[in-house]
């Protein structure tokens, strides 16, 4: 899959780090995501795609470019799951490891 410039230079050290680190995981769940731009008037949107490794993976509309990864946030979890009852507690477990290992102040610790 290709990978957008974001991701492969702006934020290569990030994703470098994840995949040694963390693990790209498989992706498990997602959800699209859909705006309007009113300058082409149509309609742009992404899918947020979370794996079993706590990582968030944000793909293309036509899902062909992955745009950018990183360490998926608890806020993150409860908008693609729909609330907090639906997370597994498995996952949970992980973005909150995650979180305490790879990032601060809330931003992942890796550029």
């Amino acid at each position: 899959m290709k990978m957008s410039y974001h991701c492969e230079v702006t934020r290569h050290e990030r994703v470098q780090q994840i995949i040694q680190h963390i693990g790209m995981g498989q992706i498990i769940k997602e959800k699209y995501v859909g705006n309007f731009d009113s300058n082409t008037n149509m309609a742009q949107g992404k899918y947020i795609c979370l794996t079993d490794t706590g990582i968030t993976i944000i793909k293309s509309e036509d899902k062909q470019i992955i745009i950018t990864i990183y360490v998926t946030t608890f806020r993150e979890l409860v908008a693609v799951y729909g609330g907090q009852k639906n997370i597994p507690p498995f996952l949970k477990k992980k973005v909150d490891r995650n979180q305490s290992y790879y990032t601060k102040n809330g931003k992942t610790i890796w550029k």
